[in-house]
């Protein structure tokens, strides 16, 4: 996959993925430059995870401990969430090792992705930190011309019309026009 022609324009470029390592390799590689945000969704999945966890399945003490976590990733107060997860671990003393061996893969990604969970920073720029309005707009702009029933693309074919669907909702159609068929050429050219 490259990165499109138009990219190299922005100011800003935000790469947002759910924490998987080939994910971020693939930011790395192909959006060097580009500010790498933590879905937010998945993070809380995972206090969620960890809440239930250490403070019992629907209790009100997890909910409790979720929603300050929550609160405290929005300041980004990545470590002090995480110190207060290792500490709780330390404190409870009847955690099961299958148990004990979740919490320390859900501490370990929490940790893995401290710099990609500075929400408070993200919103005060302006980004988003949820992938909710990338998916939408891959349904819209994609889902809804290449997934229709009774449909099948080659990839050349689906990376072309999506080229061109992409120029259409972009309001860059005539740009693009010109630029595929060098219209100007037609373009009557003033008597002297």
């Amino acid at each position: 996959m490259k990165p499109s022609p138009g990219i190299g324009k922005s100011s800003k470029v935000v790469f947002i993925g759910d924490g998987a390592a080939w994910i971020w390799e693939l930011a790395r590689t192909h959006f060097p430059l580009a500010i790498l945000i933590l879905d937010f969704y998945h993070m809380m999945e995972y206090l969620h995870e960890l809440s239930q966890l250490l403070y019992g399945k629907d209790t009100p003490w997890a909910g409790r401990m979720k929603d300050q976590w929550k609160e405290q990733m929005e300041r980004d107060e990545v470590q002090s969430v995480i110190d207060a997860i290792k500490k709780r671990v330390e404190q409870h003393g009847e955690l099961s090792a299958e148990s004990l061996e979740k919490i320390q893969e859900k501490i370990g990604y929490l940790e893995n992705n401290k710099d990609k969970m500075l929400y408070g920073t993200f919103r005060q720029q302006g980004l988003f930190y949820g992938s909710g309005v990338v998916e939408a707009g891959c349904r819209a702009v994609i889902g809804k011309r290449l997934k229709q029933s009774g449909m099948f693309w080659s990839k050349s074919g689906a990376e072309n019309i999506l080229a061109l669907r992409c120029a259409l909702i972009g309001n860059r159609w005539d740009e693009c026009w010109n630029h595929i068929h060098n219209s100007s050429q037609f373009q009557p050219r003033a008597a002297a």
